[in-house]
C-alpha cells in the first residue's frame, strides 16, 4: 500500500494536494550580512558569498535537528558559516522539516535541516571538527543516506549540487552527476550511505565508516529473517529467536524520526505501544511482549508471533464479487460475518481494559486458522479518556471507543464491498455502498443498518438512499440520453475544480502531478482537455492558453515522455490546433538525451515512437518521420530487456503498438514479426490467472487489461495467429467483474474502455456491468459527478485516476463517435511504402 497518499491529504478534504500548499513565508529565517546574495529556491533559503561558483559536485555537509532544536542548531550553523564564508541553505521552515522527517517521508533524504558546500577536502574536515563541535549534545535523526560524523547532528554526503539530470536506465529523469568520462548518471540517495565507484573516501571519514558498519544485531539472540515493512520511523521485521527457534516479530523505532501528526517520533510511539500490550498482556486478541532492546539509538520490542493470515489477504483469497454465482458469496457472508462478530469481540476485550485500539482495519487483524482474530499493530491505542482523532480516519468530532465503532462499521461494509475509503469523502456514500451489498449479498438488515447509521451518523441517510447521487445504475448502453446528462455532470464537475490561478496545477489529480507537473497528459491538463473535447463536452480556450504557455516553457528537469511528459504536451497542442509550437516542443525535446529512456509507452521510447510518427503525419514534417524510424529502430534493437513491469504502460505490449501503428503506414511485415516478439515477452512474465473474475491486474496499464488490448489489435492483423488463445485467456481476465478503483489506467474504467474498444453491442453484458458499477464510486463535487483518485481518498479529475478518464471511458460506451487513448483508436491504413528496420 501506498503511503504517500495519506501526507497529500493533510491539506484538503476534498483533493489531493502538496502538504507544503499554503506555507507561506519562511519561518526559519536569519538576517542578511553584507556581502552575501540570499534568496529561496524551492523549499530551501540559501546563502551564498557574493562572487562564490558552486562546483556541480563534491562532498556536502548536512545538519539533522529535531522540531525542538532547530531554531537553535540553525543559529550555531549560520554564524558558523557567514564568519567563514561557506555557501549553505536551509529549509524554510518548521513545517518542512516536520513533513520531511514524517512517518512516510523518503527515507533516504528524511531529516535534513541544511546542507553545507565545502571547497574542498581540506575545508570539509574543518567544518567536522570545529561546527562538530559546536553542535555536539545536539539530537536529531540519523540521515540514512548520509555518513554520521561522531553522535552529533552533522552528516556528510558526496552528491550533486547544481541541478542536473539524466535518464534512469528505466527511463526515470532523476538528479545526476558526472562520472570520471563525463557521463552523467544517477545520484543515488538511498537509505545507505554509498559513495560513487570513482570517490575515494577521504582518511578522516574512514573512522566513521567503521562505526557505522560496528552497529548491528549480530551479538543479539534474535535473527531476522524477513522485512514485513519500512517506513521512515523504522522497520517491522519477522525473526527467529536463536535460543527457541521460536519464531518472533521484531518492530523497530527510529531516534526523532518518523513523526506523527503531533510530532511524536517512532521511539515515543513504540513506548506506548509497548505499554498497551502490557495492559493487553493474557489477552489472545494481541501478540504477547517478550523483549525489548536499543541498538545505536535504534529501539525494539520483540514480541510472539501469531500464526494466521492477515485479513487482507484472506479477503483477497475468499472475496467472490470476481463472477461467483449466488452459493459462493452465501459461503463468504456467513465467513465475513463470523469474522465481523469475531474482530468487534477482539475490540470490545480492549475497550475492557481501558484501551481504544484506535485503527480498526483490515491489514491490523490477524485470522488464525481456527478462526479466532488477533489485533496487530497497537501504535496509535490510547487509554480512553486521550483517545482523540489525530492519527486515525474517524471523522472529526469522535473520541474514545466511538473511534473503534466507527472503524468497526467500515469494516462491515468493507468485508462486502471493499471501497469504504470513498465515506472519507462523503460519509452519506455508505448508504449507497449497503444497497449494493444487499443486491449482492445475503446479509442481516441491521448488520447493515447499525453500520451505516454509525458512518453517517443520522438516521434519516438510511431512508434516502441514492438521493445524492444521480441513479447511476439504470444507465444502459444504449441510452445517448443519458450519456448526454453525465457527460454534463461529469464536464461541470471538472470545470468547477479548476485552478488557473496555480501554476503548478489546473486541475486537481493524482499525487503524481506534484512530481511530474501539472501539465502532463496522464495527471495534467493536457490529459483532462484532450478528455472533454474528444468525448464531445467542448473546448475551453482559457484552459488550453493556461496550458500552452506552461507547456512552452517547461521546468528544468521536466520528464520527455508521451503519458508523463513533453511528448504528451506536444500531442496535447497539435491536437488542439497548435501545430507551430507541438513542433518547437518536439524539437526542444529532439536535442535532450531521450535516447536511453526505457522501451515502455508512458514515458519512455514507444510513447515517443508513436507520437512522432503522429505529428510527421498531421504537419507533413518529413524529418519527424525519419526521427521516428530512429526510434523504432532503437526499441527493435533493445526488445530483449525486461521493462519494469509487463502491460500496455510500462511493458513491451508498448512497444508492440508502436510496431503496429507503424505497420499500418508502411505495410512491412517485419513489424508484425517484430510486434509478435513484444507480445511474447510481456506474456513470458504475466501470469494469467486460470479462475475468471480473479485477476488482481486486471488494469490498463500494468494488467491484462492492456496487455489484452494491443494482443488483440495484433490479431486483427494476423487473424488466427498461435496467440489467439493467449488473447482468449487475457480478455476473460481482463473482464473481471470487480475493481477496487474507478480509474482509467488501474480501475473500472480501463476495463469499459477496453469492452468498448470496437463499439460493442448494446447487449453485452460485461460492458453493460461495468458501466452500472461505475455507479459505486461516483459522489457529488459541488453538486455534479465527480470520481475518486487512486488510493479513494480525495477526489481526481485527470485522466489517469480520476473523473476525466471515467469520462472518457463511458464515452467509449456511450458516445456517438468511436473514441479511445491516443494511438489505441482506429487504425487508419495507409499506402505501404519502403521502411527499413533493424529485426
Amino acid at each position: 500500500m501506498d503511503k504517500r497518499y495519506e501526507v497529500y491529504c493533510l491539506v484538503d478534504r476534498t483533493f489531493y494536494d502538496s502538504p507544503l500548499r499554503g506555507m507561506g513565508a519562511a519561518d526559519y529565517t536569519r538576517p542578511v550580512a553584507p556581502g552575501w546574495t540570499v534568496f529561496e529556491q524551492d523549499d530551501w533559503v540559501v546563502y551564498r558569498p557574493d562572487g562564490c561558483v558552486l562546483p556541480d559536485q563534491g562532498w556536502k555537509v548536512h545538519a539533522s535537528a529535531c522540531l525542538t532544536n532547530a531554531a537553535e542548531i540553525l543559529e550555531i550553523l549560520t554564524s558558523y558559516c557567514i564568519s567563514r564564508k561557506i555557501p549553505f541553505k536551509f529549509l524554510r521552515g518548521r513545517h518542512l522539516l516536520h513533513l520531511r522527517n514524517a512517518k512516510y517521508a523518503d527515507r533516504g533524504a528524511s531529516g535534513k535541516l541544511a546542507a553545507l558546500y565545502p571547497a574542498d577536502e581540506t575545508q570539509l574536515q574543518a567544518i567536522l571538527a570545529e561546527l562538530g563541535g559546536l553542535l555536539a549534545g545536539r539530537a536529531g535523526p540519523y540521515i540514512l543516506s548520509d555518513l554520521r560524523i561522531g553522535g552529533g547532528p552533522l552528516y556528510v554526503r558526496y552528491g550533486g549540487i547544481t541541478e542536473r539530470y539524466c535518464v534512469t536506465e528505466h527511463g526515470r529523469v532523476e538528479p545526476a552527476i558526472a562520472d570520471l568520462e563525463g557521463n552523467l548518471v544517477p545520484d543515488r540517495r538511498g537509505p545507505v550511505f554509498s559513495t560513487p565507484p570513482w570517490i575515494r573516501l577521504p582518511p578522516f571519514l574512514e573512522p566513521h565508516l567503521a562505526a557505522r558498519a560496528a552497529a548491528s544485531l549480530d551479538g543479539l539472540p534474535y535473527r531476522i529473517d524477513k522485512v514485513l515493512h519500512f517506513s521512515n520511523g523504522g522497520g517491522v521485521y519477522l525473526g527467529t529467536d536463536r535460543r527457541s527457534g521460536h519464531r518472533v516479530v521484531l518492530k523497530e523505532a527510529r531516534a526523532h524520526a518518523g513523526l506523527d501528526a503531533g510530532g511524536d517520533d517512532a521511539v515515543t510511539r513504540l513506548r506506548r505501544e509497548r505499554e498497551v500490550l502490557r495492559r493487553l498482556d493474557g489477552l489472545a486478541v494481541a501478540p504477547r511482549l517478550l523483549d525489548e532492546f536499543t541498538v545505536d539509538e535504534h529501539s525494539f520490542l520483540v514480541m510472539e508471533h501469531i500464526d494466521g493470515d492477515l485479513l487482507t489477504r484472506a479477503f483477497a483469497e475468499r472475496y467472490p464479487l470476481g463472477g461467483q454465482g449466488r452459493e459462493d458469496r452465501d459461503e463468504y457472508a456467513a465467513w465475513a460475518l463470523r469474522v465481523c462478530a469475531a474482530v468487534e469481540a477482539a475490540v470490545a476485550a480492549v475497550h475492557e481494559r481501558g484501551l481504544v485500539f484506535c485503527d480498526v482495519h483490515p491489514g491490523n487483524v490477524i485470522v488464525r486458522q481456527d478462526g479466532r482474530v488477533a489485533l496487530v499493530d497497537h501504535e496509535l491505542a490510547r487509554p480512553v479518556e486521550e483517545a482523540g482523532r489525530t492519527g486515525t480516519t474517524a471523522p472529526e468530532g469522535l473520541t474514545g471507543v466511538d473511534i473503534d465503532r466507527y472503524g468497526l462499521a467500515c469494516l462491515r461494509l468493507a468485508m462486502f464491498l471493499p471501497i469504504t475509503e470513498l465515506c472519507q469523502i462523503d460519509r452519506v456514500k455508505a448508504v449507497e455502498l449497503a444497497e449494493v451489498i444487499r443486491e449482492h449479498f445475503t446479509v442481516p438488515a441491521d448488520f447493515l443498518d447499525e453500520a451505516v447509521l454509525t458512518i453517517t451518523g443520522d438516521r434519516r441517510a438510511r431512508r434516502v438512499p441514492g438521493a445524492h447521487i444521480p441513479a447511476w445504475n439504470s444507465v444502459t448502453l444504449a441510452d445517448p440520453e443519458r450519456w448526454q446528462r453525465l457527460r454534463r455532470s461529469m464536464t461541470l464537475g471538472i470545470l468547477a475544480a479548476a485552478t488557473p490561478e496555480r501554476d503548478d496545477r489546473l486541475f486537481p489529480g493524482d499525487v503524481e502531478q506534484f512530481a511530474t507537473g501539472g501539465l502532463n497528459l496522464a495527471h495534467g491538463a493536457a490529459g483532462v482537455l484532450y478528455a472533454l473535447d474528444v468525448t464531445g463536452a467542448g473546448r475551453f480556450p482559457e484552459h488550453e492558453e493556461w496550458l500552452l504557455t506552461r507547456a512552452m516553457q517547461p521546468r528544468e528537469g521536466s520528464r520527455l515522455g508521451f503519458y508523463d511528459g513533453l511528448h504528451g504536451l506536444a500531442h496535447a497542442l497539435a491536437h488542439f490546433g497548435r501545430p507551430a509550437e507541438a513542433l518547437d516542443l518536439a524539437e526542444r525535446i529532439s536535442r535532450e538525451r531521450w535516447q536511453s529512456l526505457g522501451l515502455d509507452l508512458h514515458g519512455g521510447l514507444s510513447g515517443i515512437g508513436l507520437n512522432l510518427m503522429h505529428l510527421a503525419e498531421t504537419t507533413g514534417q518529413r524529418d519527424l518521420h525519419t526521427q521516428a524510424l530512429k526510434v523504432i529502430d532503437l526499441v527493435a534493437s533493445r526488445l530483449g530487456e525486461h521493462p519494469p513491469s509487463p502491460g500496455l504502460m510500462y511493458g513491451a505490449a508498448g512497444a508492440a503498438l508502436l510496431f503496429l501503428r507503424a505497420y499500418d503506414r508502411t505495410g512491412e511485415t517485419s513489424l508484425l514479426h517484430l510486434a509478435e516478439r513484444a507480445l511474447r515477452n510481456d506474456l513470458a512474465r504475466y501470469h494469467i490467472p486460470h479462475d475468471v473474475g480473479r485477476d488482481p491486474g486486471s488494469a490498463l496499464d500494468k494488467g491484462s487489461v492492456g496487455l489484452a488490448w494491443v494482443l488483440a489489435e495484433y490479431l486483427a492483423r494476423r487473424p488466427g495467429d498461435a496467440l489467439t488463445a493467449s488473447w482468449q485467456a487475457l480478455d476473460l481476465a481482463a473482464r473481471s467483474p470487480f475493481s477496487i478503483q474507478s480509474g482509467l489506467f488501474t480501475g473500472r474504467a480501463g476495463i469499459l474502455a477496453y469492452l468498448c474498444r470496437n463499439r460493442w453491442s448494446e447487449d453485452d453484458p460485461a460492458a453493460e456491468s461495468h458501466l452500472r458499477a461505475l455507479g459505486w464510486h461516483a459522489l457529488r463535487y459541488q453538486a455534479h459527478l465527480a470520481f475518486p483518485g487512486e488510493r479513494l481518498l480525495r477526489l481526481s479529475m485527470d485522466l489517469a485516476t480520476g473523473t476525466a478518464g471515467v469520462l472518457l471511458a463511458v464515452g467509449a460506451a456511450l458516445h456517438e463517435e468511436a473514441i479511445s487513448l491516443p494511438f489505441l483508436g482506429p487504425a487508419r491504413l495507409h499506402s505501404p511504402r519502403p521502411m527499413e528496420v533493424q529485426g
